[in-house]
């Protein structure tokens, strides 16, 4: 599998800063979800691609994490002020 950057495109906002030093503990409860294990192969890296963005929403009922592509995830950092207009 090959490295790939990964950046916070709403680096400013309040639950990215929450979140900033959980990625495990989230990336843990996802799998506790499916059951207690994933297999992640280099084959679903490469299917996932590099335009794509990963957005946390904190609602009433909890965290919502999705998957969006890398240009809404840009359109909605500069909606909620992470990048400039």
């Amino acid at each position: 599998m090959s490295e790939r950057e990964v950046n916070e495109v709403n680096p400013n906002h309040p639950v990215t800063q929450a979140v900033h030093d959980h990625w495990h503990k989230i990336a843990a409860l996802l799998v506790q979800k499916l059951g207690g294990s994933a297999l992640i192969t280099s084959d679903d890296v490469l299917a996932l691609g590099v335009d794509k963005a990963v957005t946390v929403q904190e609602l009433s009922d909890g965290l919502h994490v999705r998957i969006i592509s890398l240009s809404e995830g840009e359109k909605l950092a500069k909606i909620h002020g992470g990048l400039p207009e």
